[in-house]
């Protein structure tokens, strides 16, 4: 199979393209309403087109015993949206601007087998599983944008903000943009830090930063176990990512920038630099200046989620009949949420939403 098609978005509300006002009839001054200003009008701004081509097999063998799927994809999008900064004196901190051209290129692969299907002992085993790969490049920016990247690189270099969302022509949209590191010294208990030219430096310069890494994943996907016997049922399911890179925004803000005088987790103490020789993951712990973002505190955001589990039993309707026959269904079900998570960065408070197990059982009776 193939395709291609073009499609317009508008991503925006009228206020992002005229200037517009809101009266309000309780607020007023003497015998006037008052006005007040509800977007900052950009007459320049066009939706989004993008023009994407896709083509895709799909393939079924053994009496439907195996299907799989292929899609490889080519989507570029033209006059994608963005927010522009700009200073707070003119009454709003952004306007939505056409900041460029960005490419979206990678597969989509799925795969369904029974492993086991006997219908005479009513028994089967079907998995499944999903794989996507994606790359995001960027064609094209505007002079907006690129003005934009230079105020970004003097700011949001402290630990109380995420890195700054730096843009480039042939990179990313998701690049990830720090200064990188060697880490602690351990006769010192200060950072090193490597400037463009390779050199090393005690000084931090927000003006060294450098891609490190991708947020999004380079692969991710999910896969599926379903096994029946009879009137039972065991449903499992599994994601992943893999290849992306996030900035521990948790170990800069309540661990190594944290006061240790103050209620702190134990980190604080135990795993800072507290004389020569130490090897140590934070800085020295009389230093009470701001954490600087840098590749020290970037971890990679490998993961594996076992998403859900379901046991089921359908009481087979030959069971009921007799004293029973009224029952036309009886089922009962067990189900989990969230059983296990296995991540290269550990899931705390400040990372993400908290990890929360939930646990049901139900019941269905149909007469």
């Amino acid at each position: 199979k193939a395709s291609y098609g073009v499609t317009g978005t508008m991503e925006f509300d009228k206020a992002a393209v005229e200037t517009m006002y809101q009266y309000l009839a309780g607020e007023r001054y003497l015998n006037w309403s008052s006005a007040h200003v509800v977007g900052f009008g950009n007459p320049d701004l066009t939706w989004q087109e993008t023009r994407e081509t896709n083509i895709g097999l799909e393939i079924s063998l053994f009496d439907s015993r195996i299907t799989a799927a292929f899609d490889y994809y080519n989507k570029e999008t033209d006059g994608m949206v963005s927010s522009k900064d700009i200073p707070w004196a003119m009454g709003f901190s952004s306007y939505s601007a056409n900041a460029g051209k960005v490419r979206n290129r990678g597969f989509e692969a799925s795969l369904s087998a029974y492993i086991i299907r006997d219908l005479e002992k009513e028994f089967s085993w079907m998995v499944s599983g999903q794989l996507v790969y994606n790359k995001n490049t960027i064609l094209e920016l505007s002079e907006a944008i690129k003005e934009q990247n230079q105020n970004f690189i003097s700011s949001g270099s402290t630990s109380n903000t995420e890195p700054a969302h730096l843009l480039y022509e042939g990179r990313s949209m998701y690049g990830l943009y720090v200064v990188r590191s060697l880490g602690i010294d351990p006769a010192t208990g200060n950072e090193i830090y490597i400037k463009r030219d390779g050199s090393l430096t005690f000084e931090y310069d927000p003006n060294d930063k450098v891609e490190v890494g991708d947020t999004t994943p380079k692969l991710q996907g999910y896969f599926n176990s379903n096994l029946t016997w009879k009137g039972f049922n065991l449903y499992m399911s599994f994601n992943y990512e893999y290849g992306a890179k996030q900035y521990n925004s948790t170990l800069a803000n309540k661990v190594e920038g944290a006061d240790p005088y103050s209620n702190a987790d134990r980190r604080v103490l135990y795993d800072r630099w507290k004389e020569p020789g130490d090897i140590a993951m934070f800085r020295r712990i009389d230093d009470t200046s701001v954490v600087y973002q840098s590749s020290r505190l970037v971890q990679k955001n490998n993961f594996l989620n076992m998403t859900s589990l379901s046991l089921s039993y359908d009481i087979p309707r030959e069971m009921l009949k007799g004293n029973f026959g009224f029952i036309e269904r009886c089922k009962f079900t067990f189900s989990m949420t969230d059983l296990f998570r296995i991540s290269t960065i550990k899931q705390e408070r400040g990372t993400s939403y908290p990890f929360a197990r939930t646990m049901s059982l139900g019941f269905n009776l149909t007469i």
